[in-house]
């Protein structure tokens, strides 16, 4: 069974990958309304997959990064008091 490291990694690189397919079919169909048969989508696109690859994006890539630079930054001053 894989961690949560890992799938959150492929939550967020599946999600992605539906919004690039969304954003590819508008493109390439040279139609900015191309779903508008079909609402749903759009709404699913803007409300809940971009959610998702939001908050996986910032969960998983900038959190650590945050960290990281926070304990640098608390060593850097406890070592110049």
């Amino acid at each position: 069974m894989a961690n949560w490291n890992t799938r959150l990694r492929w939550i967020h690189l599946i999600f992605g990958m539906m919004i690039s397919v969304y954003f590819a079919r508008i493109t390439f169909s040279g139609d900015i309304n191309a779903w508008d048969e079909q609402p749903w989508v759009t709404m699913a696109m803007g409300n809940a997959v971009m959610a998702i690859v939001f908050w996986s994006g910032i969960i998983k890539w900038q959190l650590p990064r945050i960290k990281k630079w926070n304990r640098s930054r608390k060593k850097a001053a406890a070592s110049n008091a």
